[in-house]
């Protein structure tokens, strides 16, 4: 595999998340140069281009992908648009950072997939909670007993400034209401933190659902209007893990922005709450150990986990830039673990069952 000192990203949508934190992200690491963004216009892209002084852009993603100094692309954009541009980054036989989730449903992930092994290139998908420092910590300290057996995990959710909180919407966001488009609290909300559970434990084996629209009417903040609504916005989880470990999980879309979640084991818990006051893939997260004598200890990540983007300021592009660095040892030829598109498709498949569990009120087991 060629080795370079930087990668070249090119990055598709950059009016949202992907200049929110992907842009941040990587000017933080030096093992990537952002050569270029792609906008669905003209005047919008070249204003992202100025404003993030990033050298080209392109209306075109397929023209981008093709440019010899674009060894990366990035998918930012809207859930509904990935697999296309995935695949003409593929095409191009670039490597591809795409954005969770990976596509609209099981069966076009499971195609990407597919396609990324025929290319033979590196892929990654945005569940950036597996490159935040202290769930990697998290981790370690699971495999290490420091708990003992894991019984339970248990985690509570009350979302943040989501796009569609408590029943309101802004007109960017309205997409987020159709459950077709593949974008909602289940996909988002509840599955960033299904898969650091499966990271940091084991992977589930069962699950039983329930999934609400407790708001079907949403009101728009800019034009006033009311839209119809029939995707999820409450998940309420329980499941099982491979080993047998316990889950509960619920997801709720008003009170008070926050979140819980406690690892209890047979000598210990671990309690993660959010330091930035951020949606769990984003936050730095606070730990803390509870003995079984009661007394609690706050602990700090080793500074060893955070080392390869130690520079990388709090916010959304924390964690994406702890995934990038990881994705250039990759790159690189290192046998690095990365939440590439076969977790990506693993995830899918858990939601499938959460959704027939749902639909069924039937335990679903989990392949």
């Amino acid at each position: 595999m060629e080795k370079k000192s930087k990668w070249g990203v090119g990055i598709i949508g950059v009016g949202g998340w992907g200049g929110l934190a992907h842009v941040p992200a990587l000017a933080a690491l030096d093992t990537y140069d952002t050569k270029a963004v792609t906008g669905t216009r003209s005047e919008s892209a070249r204003a992202a281009a100025e404003r993030h002084g990033i050298e080209r852009f392109y209306t075109d993603a397929l023209e981008m992908a093709k440019q010899r100094d674009i060894d990366v692309v990035a998918v930012t954009v809207k859930v509904p648009e990935h697999a296309r541009l995935i695949r003409a980054a593929i095409e191009a036989g670039k490597h591809v950072y795409s954005e969770w989730p990976l596509a609209r449903n099981t069966e076009e992930a499971e195609a990407l997939l597919a396609l990324a092994e025929k290319r033979r290139i590196n892929h990654i998908v945005g569940l950036q909670a597996r490159g935040n420092p202290t769930v990697r910590y998290i981790r370690d300290l699971v495999v290490k007993g420091a708990v003992g057996r894991v019984l339970a995990v248990n985690c509570v959710a009350t979302l943040p400034e989501f796009p569609t909180r408590s029943g309101t919407v802004d007109l960017a966001h309205v997409y987020l209401l159709d459950e077709s488009n593949g974008a909602n609290q289940l996909t988002i909300g509840a599955a960033h933190l299904l898969d650091p559970i499966e990271y940091i434990v084991a992977p589930f084996a069962e699950v039983s659902a329930t999934l609400a629209t407790q708001y079907p009417e949403v009101h728009v903040h800019e034009t006033g209007k009311t839209v119809r609504a029939n995707a999820p916005d409450h998940v309420l989880i329980a499941g099982r893990l491979a080993q047998g470990t316990l889950v509960s999980m619920q997801f709720v879309n008003a009170g008070e922005p926050g979140f819980t979640m406690r690892i209890i084991g047979t000598e210990g818990e671990l309690v993660v709450t959010p330091r930035d006051g951020l949606m769990f893939q984003m936050d730095r997260l606070n730990l803390k150990i509870v003995r079984p004598s009661g007394d609690t200890e706050t602990l700090e990540t080793p500074d060893g986990y955070a080392s390869i983007a130690q520079n990388t300021p709090p916010g959304p592009g924390y964690n994406v830039a702890h995934l990038y660095a990881l994705f250039a040892e990759r790159l690189a030829g290192g046998e690095v673990g990365l939440p590439d598109f076969a977790q990506a498709v693993r995830l899918h498949r858990l939601m499938d069952a959460i959704r027939a569990s749902s639909a069924t009120g039937i335990h679903q087991a989990v392949e």
